[in-house]
């Protein structure tokens, strides 16, 4: 392993510095962007020497980082780097869908580092207890499955860091946090899909989009994004955002039934939206008004409408492996919840016959 500051001459008397690797039997270069004129006068060789100075000093922090790599040794100014500014960068340089989650997970992290009255947290202070204290906190803040979606959005913060080098290893390894094995969201009997039909909704994009999805089982985001182009012959394609990285069945055929086909109303131009909705929380507060306006006592949000199409369909006889279809499932373990609640319906049911004062005199 070694790292050679070079220099390579320019036009006009100027040399531009770069470094020669060589590290497990590769070469690489790195052009450091800093430049020597030919000094004419001693303040531009007092220049020259300073930017020389420079490229050394990088020279030598790149050889330390080499050998720091090579026995799994953290150097200080790395373990001393600020976790709450290296947890907004992740969050700055997130790129899925789901980064609402990574926010949220943030902003909690971010009060129960000021309820702990830490006002800087360095990296190598991060360790498991304090993960653990992080998971009790919001523990007592949301509920359901949200503590396992959060934490695990700040757990990939930190394997980020593992796999940058800051720490050596993941301190959120051995903190399990398992989601419910029941269904959290509330569920939409047809009944009660029914009243919705009948209510008003503030805002009718919003009333058609919900029903939209609860005929077809796609998540906001993707109806959000649906254009017109990936809707043919009354079938939708397309790819489903949260999984199209991870999941073999992310692109997906479904047939639209005629409540979806009265939903999406007149075709636009292929590239247009089909619904124009505004962000996911105003979404959400036009159906919590119109939920309240049909009637219905439930904490309904958009994703229950995908909730609500599996149990509907499982309750009225489709088999599992239909409805993971549906839902865009790659195997059958997702539809596992849905099957618990129509297996709890059967007992409440059961459970709700007459009682009978049974004599045989």
């Amino acid at each position: 392993m070694a790292v050679y500051l070079r220099k390579k001459k320019l036009s006009g008397g100027r040399q531009s510095y770069y470094l020669d690797i060589i590290h497990k039997e590769k070469r690489h270069y790195e052009f450091l962007k800093l430049y020597t004129t030919k000094a004419r006068n001693p303040i531009e060789k007092k220049s020259n020497e300073v930017i020389k100075e420079l490229a050394e000093n990088i020279r030598a922090k790149r050889e330390l980082d080499l050998a720091a790599s090579d026995h799994d040794y953290i150097p200080k100014f790395k373990r001393d780097t600020d976790f709450l500014a290296y947890f907004e960068a992740f969050k700055d340089a997130y790129k899925n869908k789901d980064v609402r989650l990574v926010k949220a997970s943030l902003k909690y992290f971010t009060l129960f580092i000021a309820d702990e009255k830490i006002k800087y947290l360095p990296i190598k202070n991060l360790d498991e207890q304090l993960t653990r204290d992080f998971k009790s906190y919001l523990e007592t803040k949301v509920h359901g499955e949200t503590i396992s979606n959060y934490f695990t959005k700040f757990r990939a913060a930190v394997q980020a860091a593992v796999k940058d080098k800051l720490i050596s290893a993941d301190v959120t390894a051995g903190v399990k946090v398992s989601k419910s094995g029941g269904l959290k969201k509330d569920i939409l009997n047809l009944d009660e899909i029914v009243s919705l039909s009948k209510a008003r909704c503030g805002n009718d994009q919003v009333k058609r989009a919900f029903f939209f999805s609860l005929n077809t089982g796609l998540r906001f985001c993707d109806v959000k994004a649906l254009t017109w182009k990936n809707i043919d012959n009354k079938k939708i394609r397309f790819t489903q955002a949260k999984t199209k990285n991870t999941s073999s069945a992310a692109n997906l055929t479904i047939d639209l039934n005629q409540n979806a086909i009265t939903m999406i109303g007149s075709r636009g131009k292929p590239d247009e939206n089909v619904f124009t909705l505004p962000s996911a929380n105003a979404c959400n507060k036009d159906l919590k008004n119109w939920v309240k306006a049909a009637k219905i006592e439930k904490h309904i949000t958009w994703h229950c409408a995908r909730h609500s199409i599996a149990v509907n369909l499982l309750d009225n006889g489709t088999d599992v492996k239909t409805v993971a279809s549906v839902l865009g499932h790659s195997g059958l373990k997702h539809v596992d919840k849905y099957l618990r609640v129509i297996d709890e319906r059967k007992e409440q049911a059961v459970n709700r016959l007459p009682k009978i004062k049974y004599s045989n005199k």
